[in-house]
């Protein structure tokens, strides 16, 4: 961020200040009252000047980002728009540097899906950047984190050579860099929308296990346990083949290792959840299925020890409530 004059202005008095004061004496000396009332008074004015001015660049990226999130072409002018910036203009590349690499990203990568591709990736930035607004409210976003989701399984065909994309860090994009949004601070909130652990475990589940509504605690699990395969299918390097019918079939290599283990401890931490949320005949039953259909599985002895602890918890809450 470039320093404004007024900022600039105040730095310098604030350098002078220490300056006079340290060439009196070679000892130490501590500030008066008056000298830490006048030096804070000019703290709070350069701090007034810095937050306008984050606030402006804010806003003037939040306009972007928004318009060119409406269509694929927006998001791909804009794409090719900050990759000058950051590419070639702050990298003191000549224009036709640019022009050259820009013709050939237009032969070779300029695909409805690449677009597309962008355009998922605008929207999860700008919801990353209202979660950075207020850090302790990312749960808020669930709902709309879930249909940023959902567009992007709804595009899962369409976006099959671009996962490289929707797995990029939304604030290392070009996007975030050429409007100086990278430094952008969201410790608790997932950066890019196939983060589909830390989007549901962190923002989607929590309020809805707080809701106590087991059914739609059910629904949000079965529908991350179907984007977790259909990420194995036809969103994941492991996926892909030379044809089409070849990356979306179901048997390749990567779904098939994700069915045998991943799957089973997602459904068996589905019954858990809902078990511990309060909805405990349909879990139990469903626990016990579940044990009894994999005993072969490496698993099944550490399910088997889960179940008869949450048993046993709650016959003991039961026996001290009496």
């Amino acid at each position: 961020m470039s320093i404004t004059p007024s900022i600039r202005i105040s730095l310098f008095t604030l350098g002078s200040l220490f300056m006079v004061t340290s060439s009196l004496t070679a000892d130490p000396l501590k500030l008066s009252d008056a000298e830490k009332s006048a030096l804070l008074e000019k703290l709070e004015k350069v701090k007034e000047t810095a937050n306008s001015s984050s606030n402006k660049r804010f806003r003037t990226a939040l306009d972007a980002f928004k318009t060119a999130a409406k269509s694929d072409s927006a998001a791909y002018s804009l794409f090719l728009k900050c990759s000058e910036k950051v590419n070639f203009e702050e990298e003191n590349k000549g224009s036709q540097s640019f022009r050259e690499w820009k013709r050939n990203h237009q032969e070779k990568k300029d695909t409805k899906g690449f677009r597309r591709a962008l355009r998922h990736q605008l929207n999860w930035l700008l919801l990353s950047i209202e979660a950075s607004a207020k850090p302790d409210e990312v749960q808020k976003l669930g709902i709309k984190a879930t249909e940023k989701v959902d567009a992007v399984f709804e595009d899962n065909e369409l976006l099959s050579d671009y996962t490289k994309i929707l797995k990029q860090n939304v604030l290392n994009t070009v996007f975030a860099k050429a409007y100086n949004i990278d430094g952008l601070e969201a410790e608790k909130w997932p950066l890019n929308p196939l983060a589909l652990d830390k989007i549901y475990s962190d923002v989607v589940l929590p309020p809805i296990r707080d809701s106590k509504n087991s059914k739609r605690l059910r629904g949000a699990w079965m529908k991350r346990i179907e984007q977790e395969g259909m990420v194995r299918k036809t969103l994941s390097e492991g996926a892909k083949g030379s044809k089409k019918s070849e990356r979306n079939d179901p048997e390749a290599p990567e779904y098939i290792r994700w069915k045998e283990d991943d799957y089973l401890m997602l459904l068996w931490s589905k019954e858990v959840d809902c078990f511990t949320m309060g909805d405990e005949k349909q879990a139990a039953d469903n626990m016990f299925e579940h044990i009894k259909e994999n005993l072969s599985h490496k698993r099944s002895l550490e399910w088997l020890k889960q179940f008869n602890k949450l048993l046993e918890e709650e016959d003991e809450k039961a026996e001290n409530s009496e």
